[in-house]
């Protein structure tokens, strides 16, 4: 995504749909990562590599609660 990063892009989304889910995917991790999530409102954060029962279970879950 040139010139926005995933933050920026769901901070984007939550300004126009606050009801929306946004589950974030990256390749890096850690607090800095995560404090910024929360503040763009993202809904959870996964982590690569992706396990495929971890991803299963946060898409559920995210899906449930925007239900």
């Amino acid at each position: 995504m040139p010139g926005l990063t995933g933050t920026g892009l769901a901070s984007v989304l939550r300004r126009h749909r606050s009801d929306l889910p946004i589950v974030l995917v990256s390749g890096y991790s850690g607090p800095l990562l995560t404090q910024q999530a929360l503040a763009a409102g993202v809904s959870e954060l996964l982590t690569k590599p992706l396990i495929r029962a971890r991803s299963r279970t946060t898409l559920a879950r995210v899906l449930h609660r925007a239900a």
